[in-house]
């Protein structure tokens, strides 16, 4: 019994562990805000109902005395508040959260006279007031409709002011995902941090992404680049957070096909020549409820079908080279006097093959002279020496 509970402590202690841990995991994002009478006062008390207008989840919380009131833990997505408060008319509005930002939203109630429910809408502020960071987010949107080569996610790392393709990149042997490598700030790639839906994303050994999603399977790309959270205190360059969508109460999904070709394209300028090319990418995504407003599941596929050609300018061998016929190879013809001619000599320098055969000398060739080349340097014979 003793080693029972001394189980169960530890894996309590290592619930404990893993649950800390994921607080600090920025999935997830905020609604606050205050609330006001006509006069300009703060109302306490009013209740707020937070609704998921995707998934179907409430969440409930109040004003304090102050009249502030705070919902954190939203997934990513669309929301309907909702401010209802004796003596004043119910207030609506609807709100985006994004992940690791937080959308403000105050609301000004009208006396419950009027009988009318009062709309706004609200969206993450694109400055904000609430944190000195430094940072660029897109949507899954913007990220599916901006042109992206190779449909490779971290290559929007470059429309961050201050983020340099770095001069070499990784080979893709020990790089599948293609995942590039980028200076920010004048910080090397290896001090950017990668984060997947909060979880480390990062090779310790190369410094790159280790999973590059597909694009249709975005949430939100969001880019840090100076004064992040402590949270965050293992980059110094750039933090990359991506957040990959989820399911929801209603069907939804995406199919795509990009294609490129060489019916498409123009010729090279060097060598005139179209070479052929194939290249597919293809796939998409679909999102659906497993149990209504619990569970839900998202899946997503891409593939890549490459055949590239080329085109260049080569000297090919001719059919007497490949039966071993190389004399094309060869120069000019070297004549018995030393001198040399395009064509074949009258009297031509002669040199003796391997097989023993003898044939005309031509530039070109590597053999051991006869006595039937001129020598092209006099020998020693022809200068007298003096032997003391």
């Amino acid at each position: 019994m003793s080693k029972f509970r001394s189980s169960l402590y530890r894996l309590l202690a290592v619930l404990c562990l893993l649950s800390s841990l994921a607080n600090a995991q920025a999935v997830s994002g905020n609604i606050l805000g205050t609330v006001y009478d006509a006069s300009g006062a703060t109302v306490p008390n009013a209740k707020i109902t937070i609704r998921d207008l995707d998934r179907g989840t409430t969440y409930e919380t109040s004003t304090n005395a102050e009249g502030n009131y705070s919902q954190t833990r939203l997934l990513a997505g669309r929301y309907e508040v909702s401010i209802v408060t004796p003596g004043f008319a119910r207030f609506v509005a609807n709100a985006t959260v994004q992940v690791d930002a937080t959308t403000r939203l105050d609301a000004t109630l009208s006396p419950e006279a009027s009988q009318q429910a009062i709309s706004v809408t609200a969206e993450t502020p694109i400055l904000t007031a609430d944190r000195a960071e430094i940072q660029t987010t897109l949507t899954g949107r913007e990220v599916q409709e901006l042109p992206v080569l190779n449909r490779n996610l971290t290559n929007l790392m470059l429309v961050v002011p201050g983020t340099q393709l770095n001069s070499w990149q990784h080979a893709s042997s020990e790089n599948p995902q293609g995942g590039i490598q980028a200076n920010v700030n004048g910080q090397f790639f290896t001090a950017n941090g990668f984060l997947l839906d909060g979880t480390e994303n990062q090779s310790a050994i190369l410094g790159i992404a280790v999973i590059n999603p597909n694009l249709d399977s975005m949430q939100d790309f969001k880019v840090s680049t100076s004064n992040y959270s402590a949270e965050f205190g293992s980059a110094s360059g750039a933090l990359v957070q991506a957040t990959t969508r989820s399911g929801t109460n209603q069907f939804h999904g995406s199919l795509f096909e990009f294609l490129r070709n060489d019916i498409f394209n123009a010729s090279d300028r060097f060598t005139s020549i179209n070479p052929p090319i194939r290249w597919n990418q293809f796939g998409g995504s679909i999102g659906a409820p497993i149990v209504k407003n619990k569970l839900f599941g998202f899946f997503d596929y891409q593939g890549t079908r490459r055949r590239t050609g080329g085109s260049l300018i080569t000297t090919v061998p001719t059919a007497a080279a490949r039966n071993g016929d190389l004399s094309s190879l060869l120069g000019d013809y070297i004549c018995a006097g030393g001198t040399v001619s395009s064509s074949p000599c009258a009297n031509p320098a002669t040199v003796q093959t391997t097989e023993g055969a003898t044939v005309a000398a031509r530039a070109g060739m590597v053999s051991i002279p006869t006595r039937a080349i001129p020598p092209l340097v006099p020998d020693a014979a022809r200068f007298p020496r003096t032997v003391s």
